[in-house]
């Protein structure tokens, strides 16, 4: 079955002597030695872009030029600014740095493989966060090099700007903003330029991420800045149809201009370099943010964060739609959890009353998306969820809060998505992950109102490090990272999960006349099923024709 419980901490890191005279500058990373005897070569906080700081603030990344004193690439680049949430801060292992923060790690196998004779399959993994927090330090190193990289891969994990110093916007060409997806697209374009040195084959990448990582994903699909520069796709609980991960430029650049305000700027709206000039100004602190709500800031426009991309006219030139109809057609795997919702209950810590739910659906369904029709659309949407439940069953009253918050922040978006893409000619590989550990939680366990597998749950089992808590594997887990594993491995190889070489059960391409098949994962087997998520995305249909504003813009 792959790796067993014995063995899966019976690996060492070391510092290498050997230089690697790599394209990007001659590097020395570590070694991690695995138990088959072979070694994986990490290289961590390589910097690939220039300090994006003074006249780069706010400004597209400029690459980073090449060094010739060999560099030590022992330990990861520091994180982008941002506000440190008090769930996470212990899984934080490194500091922060403006300057210094535009880093990659490289995880590469120290051997050859017949197989693969140009060059070994790349993965290249962009962090989630709600494109305000974490970093690549968050996910993982030794587990890479355990769980991927002895399947004949080399895998990328990259830091991008967050937040205000990432998609900050005027609306105008003084600030277009998106700075986070040219970060990103920087990134990919050092990997085409120098993952060679490296064993890995620049015509064989894959990109992957997670929430605002699987949204990053999607957008870079789209636009043609950065999407001839891979040839597969996983976003995993997340892309450019769901609530948080876009909005028009005007409606950023509103909450750009109300989140200054609200800070400390007097200027005029119609100011752009005065607001740049006065925004270049503030201290760290004041420009940081995290995952919860800015206290005492909200905004009129739409969406669940303040600093997301936007349709920009410059790395999105046209809407979506139309970007994804001249995106190349590419092998997509995609997917989401079980219970996506229970994290946004847990981190939000959701109490349920009846009225806590109208005033959410009420905050979510604005005007300033749905015009004349707000109210009733408002109103359709808590009449679904609640119709014919006992508001005095507390338990099945929290149930429906939570699949409410999963559809709208996730699950409803990542349907929508598979389904069209499917309908467009693209090949998918549509999941859901069920499998937990209910000892896996951490602090969660205390502040989620019941376990089960929900949104970050997955990734520890293709990374093998836990986001929202440690991850101590048991043997059900092992069996897990073997499923979880190979069909990602297989994806990125292959461009289909499948592969006769292993025991994993066949995976179905999606089929947009049964968008609801898909793959559930959970133990003893993954089998294709016909029910994803007990078909709720059918009412969503309705509601989402309504949104005037993600009609025009930015719907499949």
């Amino acid at each position: 079955m792959g790796v067993h419980f014995s063995s899966y901490y019976s690996y060492y890191s070391t510092p290498a002597t050997d230089v690697l005279n790599a394209t990007c500058g001659p590097v020395r990373g570590l070694n991690y030695q695995q138990p088959d005897g072979r070694s994986v070569g990490g290289y961590l906080g390589i910097p690939y872009a220039k300090p994006p700081v003074g006249e780069r603030r706010f400004k597209k990344p400029e690459a980073h030029e090449r060094w010739e004193t060999p560099r030590d690439c022992y330990q990861f680049g520091p994180r982008c600014p941002q506000n440190d949430e008090v769930v996470f801060s212990l899984l934080n292992a490194v500091g922060k740095d403006e300057a210094n923060c535009l880093t990659l790690n490289v995880f590469a196998p120290l051997w050859k493989s017949d197989e693969w004779p140009n060059g070994l399959p790349v993965m290249v993994y962009i962090h989630g966060g709600g494109f305000v927090v974490h970093s690549s330090s968050n996910y993982g190193d030794s587990s890479i090099a355990r769980n991927l990289c002895v399947k004949d891969i080399v895998v990328v994990s990259i830091n991008y700007r967050l937040g205000i110093f990432g998609f900050f916007t005027t609306g105008d060409d003084v600030c277009r903003g998106n700075f986070g997806l040219w970060d990103q697209t920087l990134a990919l374009k050092w990997v085409q330029e120098h993952i060679a040195s490296f064993g890995g084959d620049p015509k064989n990448v894959t990109i992957f991420g997670q929430s605002a990582g699987g949204a990053s994903v999607d957008l870079l699909s789209l636009s043609p800045h950065s999407r001839d520069l891979f040839q597969r796709v996983i976003p995993m609980a997340g892309c450019a149809e769901c609530d948080f991960a876009l909005r028009t430029s005007e409606q950023q650049a509103t909450i750009s201009r109300e989140y200054s305000r609200f800070i400390g700027w007097t200027g005029k709206d119609d100011d752009s370099e005065g607001l740049m000039r006065w925004i270049n100004e503030q201290p760290l602190h004041k420009l940081e943010l995290s995952l919860r709500p800015v206290r005492g800031f909200e905004s009129s426009q739409t969406g669940s964060l303040c600093f997301v991309p936007h349709i920009d006219g410059d790395f999105f030139p046209k809407s979506i739609p139309e970007l994804r109809k001249e995106s190349p057609k590419r092998s997509i795997l995609v997917g989401t959890t079980e219970f996506e919702g229970l994290f946004f209950a847990g981190l939000l810590s959701l109490a349920f009353i009846r009225d806590n739910l109208k005033k959410l659906i009420k905050d979510l369904y604005k005007k300033c998306d749905y015009g004349d029709q707000a109210e009733a659309v408002q109103e359709k949407v808590f009449n679904f969820y609640m119709k014919d439940i006992d508001v005095n069953d507390k338990t099945k009253c929290l149930e429906q809060m939570i699949h409410f918050l999963g559809d709208h922040f996730i699950n409803v978006g990542v349907f929508n998505y598979a389904r069209s893409m499917a309908k467009m000619g693209h090949d998918v590989y549509f999941y859901s992950f069920e499998h937990f550990n209910p000892n896996g939680f951490g602090i969660f366990k205390w502040i989620m109102p019941f376990v089960a597998a929900t949104h970050c749950m997955e990734i520890r089992y293709v990374l093998g490090k836990g986001v929202i808590s440690k991850f101590k594997p048991d043997e059900d887990d092992l069996k897990m990272i073997h499923i979880m594993t190979n069909y990602f491995t297989n994806f990125a190889k292959y461009g289909t999960p499948n592969s006769r070489s292993d025991d994993l059960k066949v995976w179905e391409k999606h089929s947009p006349e049964n968008p609801f098949r898909h793959l559930r994962i959970k133990l003893p087997t993954a089998e294709m099923v016909d029910d994803y998520q007990a078909r709720r995305a059918e009412f969503w249909d309705e509601i989402r024709a309504a949104n005037v504003v993600r009609g025009q813009h930015y719907s499949c």
